[in-house]
């Protein structure tokens, strides 16, 4: 898919990050869900800005008015609520890109703290690459749609590839990068090394 066909939303003059994000959000559609538990990592990690109008407005952004962990909600409200989201964090973290990074981490690490996240924690014998091999699982977990599929490059380093996912590339960087820091990885490190709409290729490696 051509990056070429961006039309904007509700950002006219936005910045790359705000136009790859309405994007996205054109291709979604009713059938292209995902659980609660990421939106309320969003909404956490807004709500340390103790900045109650912030939280509203991302939560309006969404369209719902609350999140169960494992119910299924539209993928395109939680692609609105993150770009409310990293709008409100870019300041923070040096800018929409970084703020939607650390959103995926958020998310993820929400995730982990669930009760099915917990199961793949104890699975998974506090070992990154474990982790790591049983990430396709977990996005089948939390996405209806896309696949991710790992690649070893090395005892502790591979690449993962995703194909057909409508989380910006920022988010899936920030995710990986939290699946590994959830395992005690030491000097973890994840790399875009190629994006083609919505798929794209992660190198990733620890110590």
């Amino acid at each position: 898919m051509s990056m070429q066909a961006v039309v904007l939303l509700d950002t006219p003059g936005g910045s790359d990050w705000e136009r790859d994000l309405a994007w996205r959000m054109e291709r979604t559609t009713p059938g292209d869900t995902t659980r609660g538990v990421m939106f309320k990592g969003t909404l956490e990690a807004v709500r340390g800005l103790e900045d109650g109008a912030a939280v509203r407005s991302c939560l309006e952004a969404s369209g719902e008015e609350r999140f169960v962990d494992a119910f299924s909600y539209p993928m395109h409200s939680l692609l609105r609520m993150l770009g409310c989201a990293a709008r409100q964090l870019a300041p923070r973290y040096g800018g929409g890109e970084a703020a939607l990074k650390e959103l995926g981490r958020r998310t993820k690490a929400d995730y982990l703290c669930s009760p099915l996240g917990r199961v793949v924690k104890v699975l998974t014998h506090g070992s990154p690459r474990r982790m790591m091999e049983s990430a396709p699982d977990i996005h089948r977990q939390t996405m209806s749609f896309g696949e991710w599929s790992v690649e070893w490059t090395g005892p502790s380093s591979g690449r993962v590839v995703s194909r057909g996912d409508f989380l910006p590339v920022a988010c899936q960087e920030g995710v990986l990068e939290g699946l590994l820091r959830a395992t005690g990885g030491k000097r973890t490190w994840v790399k875009r090394e190629w994006v083609d709409g919505l798929d794209g290729g992660f190198a990733f490696a620890w110590e």
